[in-house]
């Protein structure tokens, strides 16, 4: 009975050394992308990914004074897509079957932000409402519309 209380306190703080390391390990593999959306070297999901806007409509997507999050886009399982155009949220409906994708129903909150937000937000739902179709090319995902033409690019956060 002494025997085990001597060696309580080492196997007590044994146990929380370890489950600390356990966590700083785990922590430092989480996936990430870098601004050129390269690294890791896996191929993201459609389905179930923070998608982050970098080119919207020929033009680079920015993240304005004022603004509070990047516009981004997550597609659910069972057909719901949700994000952010950088002001306001967004939610909707998707259909996807082999390489097509589109967007229905789409609707958003209606916040007033600056000039330079709102001109970026009309682009980005304008480009989700033109998307006929995607491609995954390394780790960006591309929107495309019924011409093929890129109408948005977007890297993954998560």
């Amino acid at each position: 009975m002494v025997y085990s209380l001597q060696y309580r306190p080492f196997c007590a703080s044994a146990s929380i050394g370890f489950l600390l390391l356990l966590f700083m390990a785990t922590g430092c593999s989480v996936p990430y992308s870098k601004p050129d959306g390269s690294s890791p070297s896996s191929a993201p999901r459609l389905i179930g990914t923070t998608w982050r806007a970098v080119e919207i409509l020929d033009r680079k997507a920015s993240f304005f004074p004022g603004q509070k999050i990047d516009a981004h886009l997550i597609l659910h399982s069972g057909g719901r897509v949700g994000g952010s155009t950088g002001c306001n949220n967004i939610n909707g409906v998707y259909s996807h079957k082999a390489a097509r994708l589109s967007f229905v129903s789409l609707g958003s909150t209606r916040m007033a932000c600056s000039p330079k937000i709102m001109d970026q937000e009309r682009r980005f739902l304008g480009a989700m409402r033109g998307t006929a179709a995607y491609e995954i090319s390394g780790r960006r995902l591309i929107l495309l519309d019924r011409g093929g033409r890129a109408v948005m690019e977007l890297i993954p956060v998560r």
